[in-house]
């Protein structure tokens, strides 16, 4: 049960990193989308409110989902995935143990309501030896090998584009981003789009 109960721990890390990743991606694709669209359209106030509380809107969700849920399951917090649950996703790795942690859990159930009749004293010794010989069998299979953290390298390809971009147009073009932000932020206010001429006096 403790190994199990790592594993699930693992689980929810491995969302939690996966989630994160996914965050990432779309709050900066979304952030990069409307600040582009600012820059060039110069939205009203009722437009700019509209982009920015739909950004904000679209992180709270994104991060709601794809990380405080992974993360409160990961601290026990709210329903996790069962013992029955992760010894089949278990058993979807290592698949000659699968039929074995189930029957193991059957097993301790059936053990502790046995042990709550003092008629059954033999039968809970039986149960009990059982339950002994099968966690021997399945002692050198690990259970954390199960979920390979490292694998969520793969998901790198949809939070780094954006943040890529986003670095290289501060650097190229910082106003492009600052100015379009500023507006979308201080959306109660109106903005005119700067005159594409300037008119230079002789002193």
């Amino acid at each position: 049960i403790q190994r199990l109960d790592q594993f699930i721990r693992k689980y929810y890390l491995n969302q939690l990193i996966r989630g994160t990743l996914y965050t990432l991606g779309v709050v900066g694709l979304a952030f990069l989308a409307i600040n582009l669209l600012e820059a060039n359209f110069y939205f009203s106030r009722s437009g700019r409110k509209a982009l920015f509380y739909g950004f904000v809107g679209l992180t709270l969700l994104s991060a709601g989902i794809w990380i405080v849920l992974p993360a409160a399951r990961y601290f026990r917090l709210g329903s996790v995935i069962s013992h029955d649950r992760a010894a089949a996703i278990i058993g979807n790795h290592f698949g000659d143990v699968r039929d074995k942690l189930l029957n193991l859990l059957q097993l301790g159930r059936d053990a502790q309501l046995a042990g709550q009749d003092l008629n059954t004293s033999t039968s809970s010794e039986l149960l009990l030896a059982s339950i002994s010989q099968k966690s021997a069998e399945l002692q050198p299979v690990p259970f954390r090998r199960a979920i390979d953290l490292g694998e969520n390298r793969k998901y790198l390809r949809y939070a780094l584009p954006p943040l890529l971009l986003l670095i290289v147009l501060l650097v190229a073009a910082p106003t492009l981003i600052t100015d379009s932000t500023n507006r979308l932020v201080r959306n109660n206010e109106d903005f005119e789009r700067p005159a594409p001429f300037a008119f230079v006096l002789p002193k």
